[in-house]
């Protein structure tokens, strides 16, 4: 008998051993993507910075360049233009003196053979020079009037800031500033959260905050990110958002990124979620005197006279535990039996001030299980958005904890639906008059 305790023992173990190994293994993949991850950003790293900065080289390089010829051209350019006439001046000019000279030495050796000279070439002489100014000077421009070739405008600053912006340039992070924290499923959609991470290697961030989430369908890692075409969802200071009107049980990947004082930062990895919630929608019932408009999210009271008051939702699609929002897009008049609220089960009644029900209607009186609440809400105007956030009570089953919010205002009860609470619950409009168009999120 002991012997089989022991073999069962040592069977038990060896299961046990396997099971451990087995998720021993899967952490080793795992630490063989995570090691996989940091090599190839590294590198990838690296290739961006010798690409960059080989650029930015390049670049400098070829702006000094060009600025230096830019300048060194237009000196020539401008001492071509001003010596040219000096020259001329200067040749007219030596020419003259060359002629004087001449003059002056004919005219000395006529007068040191005056006695012999005959007077005929002597005349001549006279007549050949007195036809010539002696007494006029060629125009020489004064030194003011004479380019001086300067160079203004070279700015010293650009031998200390250029290296100083260069020696800013880039900065390398171990992760995006922002990342991915929570994807929750929502009907239709999905609700998606962010947060940004402590990192002393980032430098200062926008103020205020500003965010960008984009997703993608299919599942995207950080490398084939880069080659997929992301939808933009959402652009603002908000840390939430919820992306709705997304396919039933579809891979959808999500990633984020903030504004930083220079540009946008890289974008977080990619985290991927799905959502198996449908999305709210009313019940299309006929001769109902309401209309359905956008997928059946949008009802509007026609018809006053209708056998039906009280819509509900196709199926019970909200959670307990989860919110749900309406917006009021359009108003009629008031009645004392309007409302929007929570149902356990679908009831064919003209109300939803009732048993089984908690709503607020259109003046903003709040009614659990049919009895009015002492605290009330705004009344339902257009523009209005509606929320019932709903959770459970752990000290009983069998209650929920509901908060509405109309505007700025929230009032919050416990709620005995009756019968079995379940996971799922119905929402309800009810509007006496025509006029009242719902939206539900």
């Amino acid at each position: 008998m002991g012997d089989l305790q022991e073999l069962s023992s040592i069977k038990e173990t060896i299961l046990q051993a396997r099971e451990h190994v087995q998720q021993l293994e899967d952490r080793l993949k795992l630490l063989g993507l995570a090691k996989t991850q940091v090599e190839s950003s590294a590198h990838e790293a690296k290739s961006t910075v010798e690409k960059h900065f080989q650029e930015l080289k390049e670049a400098i390089c070829s702006a000094i360049d060009t600025r230096q010829r830019e300048l060194l051209d237009r000196v020539e350019e401008i001492e071509g233009e001003s010596l040219e006439p000096l020259r001329e001046c200067e040749d007219v000019v030596k020419n003259s003196i060359i002629e004087d000279l001449t003059v002056i030495e004919e005219g000395e050796k006529l007068v040191e053979a005056s006695e012999v000279v005959a007077a005929s070439e002597l005349k001549s002489f006279c007549d050949r020079n007195n036809s010539r100014s002696l007494n006029s000077l060629p125009e020489v421009p004064p030194l003011s009037e004479v380019p001086c070739i300067l160079l203004a405008g070279l700015d010293p600053a650009c031998i200390t800031e250029l290296p100083e912006e260069i020696g800013s340039d880039g900065y390398v992070l171990a992760h995006a500033p922002v990342q991915v924290e929570e994807l929750r499923e929502r009907p239709g959609g999905v609700l998606a959260s962010w947060y940004e991470i402590e990192d002393d290697d980032i430098p200062e961030k926008q103020s205020p905050a500003e965010y960008r989430l984009q997703y993608c369908c299919g599942r995207v890692d950080r490398v084939t990110m880069n080659t997929t075409k992301f939808r933009e969802a959402y652009q603002g200071s908000d840390t939430c958002c919820t992306v709705k009107h997304l396919k039933l049980n579809v891979d959808y990947s999500f990633r984020v990124c903030c504004k930083m004082v220079r540009g946008w930062s890289p974008w977080s990895i990619p985290q991927v979620a799905r959502t198996t919630l449908l999305q709210h929608e009313w019940e299309v019932a006929e001769d109902s005197g309401y209309t359905l408009g956008n997928g059946n999210t949008t009802l509007t009271r026609t018809s006053p006279n209708a056998a039906i008051s009280v819509l509900h939702s196709s199926k019970s699609s909200l959670l307990c535990g989860d919110l749900v929002t309406f917006k009021v897009n359009g108003t009629g008049k008031t009645h004392r039996g309007d409302g929007l609220g929570l149902v356990l089960v679908q009831e064919e009644d003209s109300i939803l001030q009732r048993i089984g029900a908690v709503c607020v209607g259109s003046t903003g009186v709040v009614h659990v299980n049919g009895k009015e609440m002492t605290n009330q809400l705004p009344a339902l105007a257009k523009g209005t958005t509606v929320t019932f956030d709903t959770s459970k009570v752990p000290s009983d089953p069998k209650k929920l904890r509901v908060s509405i919010t109309v505007a700025d205002r929230q009032v919050t009860c416990e709620w005995v639906p009756g019968g079995d609470l379940g996971d799922h619950l119905y929402f309800a409009a009810c509007f006496v008059h025509k006029g009242w168009e719902i939206t539900v999120e």
